[in-house]
């Protein structure tokens, strides 16, 4: 369910909790009829356990199928390009033009981050990219190799080089209709 918007995830969650509360009530029920010796009771409540946890086990394989169809496309989507002349030395910076205004920092991560505030950050969250096999935008921090920079109550995956960040700012750019003019200066 991680790679399901954050309101669907909760929402899952909140239903899954909702289904044991409801299991566990019948069962507290069954219980109880089994004491006073109302075993037709007892039967019926057992039944309506059972079609509960049966539910569950539905939506759970639903939910497991549709995040499998889900990963493949995501995967499809993926920044993430290995090259092999790829150096481990520091890089240069980016600039970018967005809209006529031009953002230039210190590091790529820096650039990337004012970038995405400029295109709107809740208009980019609703794109749902990833980068690096991680949501680009989230509310929770991921937990991994990946980092991550804290920004208006977003995290944002800030784990890109110069090929990466260039190719999500330009599908940004082309996804929300603005225009974007990326370069790479070397340092």
């Amino acid at each position: 369910m991680n790679r399901l918007p954050e309101a669907v995830t909760s929402k899952f969650i909140e239903l899954f909790a909702t289904l044991h509360s409801a299991t566990d009530d019948l069962k507290m029920a069954g219980a109880e009829a089994c004491l006073i010796g109302d075993f037709s009771q007892v039967e019926t409540i057992n039944g309506s356990c059972r079609k509960l946890q049966e539910l569950e086990v539905e939506i759970k394989s639903c939910l497991t199928s549709f995040e499998s169809k889900y990963k493949t496309q995501l995967a499809e989507k993926a920044f993430h390009k290995k090259d092999r002349y790829r150096t481990r030395k520091p890089g240069g910076r980016l600039r970018v033009t967005v809209a006529g205004k031009v953002i230039e920092e210190a590091t790529i991560a820096e650039t990337f981050v004012k970038t995405l505030r400029v295109f709107g950050l809740e208009r980019v969250a609703k794109l749902n990219k990833v980068v690096t096999s991680i949501p680009l935008m989230a509310r929770a921090p991921v937990n991994g190799y990946q980092k991550q920079r804290r920004c208006d109550g977003w995290f944002i995956t800030t784990h890109v080089n110069k090929v990466s960040a260039t190719t999500v700012l330009e599908e940004i750019g082309k996804e929300l209709s603005m225009p974007v003019k990326v370069e790479f200066l070397e340092r």
